[in-house]
C-alpha cells in the first residue's frame, strides 16, 4: 500500500484498494496502520492526524460508504517519519531499561563485595524449591554462558511443552559460538518431538548422545555453575556453584559421554535397533539383579508398561516360567549371547 501511494500521487483509498485487490475494509486497514506509523495522512489534514485521516479509514471499513471519505487523496510521508514517531520512543525505552540494568548490576557487585565469606560458602548450594524460579535461573545462566553447556536428561522421551521452552534459549546459546553437548537416555531415540528438536538444534552445532542406563539429571554452564535435582522433588533444584563439586561432576559427564552412542538428525533404522537391543540388556541386568518393574522402568526411561512388555517378551524369548527361571536361565546362558 505504501509502495503504490508513494508512486501513484493523489490516488484514494478506492483507487489503491481497485489496483492492489483489496476490498475496502482491508485497504481501510492498511491506511490506518500507516498513518499510526506516521507514513500516510490525507490531503485533507496535512499532516499524520485529524479527522480526516480518520475518515478515509472508517469510510473504507463501510462497505456501502463510497463516499467522499474514501475519495480523499492519500499523501505520503518520508520513512524518516516513522523512525521519529516510532522508533524514537522505543529506543529511550530500551536506554532507560539498559540504564535499571546497569544500575542494579552496580548495586549487586557492591552488596558481593561487602558479603562475608562465610556467607559466600554457605551459598556454595542453594536450594530452590519453585520449579518456576529454577526455569528463571536456568535461563539467566544460559544467558551469561559463554564456552560451553552440559546438559543430561534421563527418562527416555521429553514432554514437548519443555522441549518448545528450552528452543529460545539453545538457539540464543548455540549463536554465541558456545559448545552445547546433551545425553538422553536410548529411549528418546523413539519419540518424534525429541528427534524434532535434535533436527533444530544439532544443525546449530549442538551434540546430542544416548546410552541405556542414562546419566543422573544436571546442566553445567562453563563448568562453574551446575544445576542438580532435589531428592524426590521433581520441581525444585540445588545450584551449585562449589568448584570441587561442579569438576567433579563435569569429569563424570565426559566419561559417559565417551560410551554414548551419537543421535543426530541422520538417525537411521539400524542405530534404532541396536539401541533397542542394549535397552533389552540393561532391562535383563537389572532383573537379574532382582529389581521390582518400577524400578527398572524408572532407570530405562521407559513406562512401566512399556518395560513389563520387554520383560514379558525375554521371559518368552528363554523359556522361562517366571522370574526366579529367568534369573537362573540368564546366569547358565546369556540372552543374545551377552
Amino acid at each position: 500500500m505504501y509502495r503504490f501511494v508513494s508512486e501513484s500521487p493523489r490516488c484514494t483509498v478506492d483507487t489503491a484498494a481497485e489496483a492492489l485487490g483489496l476490498d475496502r475494509r482491508e485497504a481501510g486497514e492498511a491506511v490506518r496502520d500507516l498513518r499510526e506509523l506516521g507514513l500516510l495522512s490525507t490531503a485533507g489534514t496535512g499532516g499524520t492526524g485529524g479527522t480526516a485521516g480518520t475518515c478515509v479509514v472508517d469510510g473504507a471499513r463501510d462497505a456501502g460508504g463510497a463516499g467522499a471519505a474514501g475519495a480523499e487523496p492519500l499523501v505520503p510521508h518520508p520513512v524518516d517519519f516513522a523512525r521519529v514517531k516510532v522508533l524514537n520512543p522505543l529506543q529511550r525505552q530500551v536506554n532507560r531499561s539498559q540504564a535499571l540494568v546497569d544500575e542494579l548490576r552496580s548495586s549487586l557487585d557492591q552488596l558481593e563485595l561487602r558479603t562475608p565469606r562465610s556467607q559466600h560458602a554457605h551459598c556454595s548450594l542453594e536450594v530452590v524449591h519453585e520449579l518456576s524460579d529454577v526455569r528463571r535461573l536456568i535461563t539467566g545462566f544460559a544467558d551469561e554462558c559463554c564456552d560451553e553447556a552440559l546438559s543430561s536428561q534421563p527418562g527416555g522421551a521429553r514432554v514437548e511443552e519443555v522441549l518448545a521452552d528450552s528452543m529460545d534459549r539453545t538457539t540464543r546459546l548455540l549463536g554465541r559460538g558456545v559448545r552445547m553437548r546433551t545425553l538422553y537416555q536410548h529411549t528418546a531415540r523413539f519419540s518424534p518431538a525429541t528427534l524434532s528438536y535434535v533436527d533444530r538444534v544439532t544443525p546449530l552445532g549442538a551434540q546430542v548422545r544416548t546410552l541405556a542406563g542414562g546419566f543422573p539429571r544436571c546442566i553445567i554452564f562453563d563448568r562453574k555453575i551446575g544445576i542438580l535435582p532435589l531428592p524426590d522433588d521433581a520441581k525444585g533444584a540445588v545450584i551449585v556453584r562449589d568448584p570441587q563439586l561442579v569438576a567433579f561432576v563435569a569429569e563424570a559427564f565426559d566419561r559417559v559421554w565417551t560410551i554414548a552412542s551419537d543421535l543426530s538428525h541422520e538417525e537411521r533404522r539400524s542405530d534404532r535397533v541396536a539401541a533397542t537391543s542394549e535397552i533389552q540388556h540393561a532391562i535383563i541386568s537389572l532383573l537379574t539383579q532382582g529389581e521390582s518393574d518400577k524400578r527398572i522402568a524408572q532407570v530405562v526411561g521407559i513406562s512401566l508398561r512399556n518395560c513389563q512388555r520387554h520383560i514379558s517378551h525375554i521371559m518368552k524369548s528363554i523359556g522361562a516360567r517366571n522370574r526366579l527361571h529367568a534369573g537362573y536361565l540368564l546366569s547358565k546362558e546369556p540372552f543374545g549371547g551377552h
